[in-house]
């Protein structure tokens, strides 16, 4: 899913991928909510390096998600495996 675009000199964010907001909107929530939908899917971005982004709020924001989310995607494997360890044994324990 496509969750961060450059659009007309501006950041973008989609929770979906059709439906798409300012990235000055965006909130702790928003967050959330793309990365446990990409985590399953993969994180689709426009690279901030081949697009401009002229708003300087929207450019540090989209330039600081696109480097954690692009980190996030690059070891999402070891993320989930360490996730699912951390749980485990309450996962165990409650499952009985």
């Amino acid at each position: 899913m496509k969750c961060l675009k450059i659009a007309e000199g501006k950041g973008h964010f989609s929770l979906d991928g059709k439906i798409w907001s300012p990235l000055d909107e965006i909130n702790k929530d928003h967050i959330l909510t793309i990365v446990t939908q990409c985590l399953d899917e993969g994180f689709e971005m426009d690279d901030p390096t081949e697009s401009t982004v002229h708003n300087k709020a929207h450019q540090i924001i989209y330039s600081n998600l696109h480097t954690k989310f692009f980190e996030l995607n690059s070891q999402k494997s070891r993320f989930k495996d360490e996730s699912e360890n951390l749980f485990k044994e309450a996962i165990e324990k409650y499952q009985e």
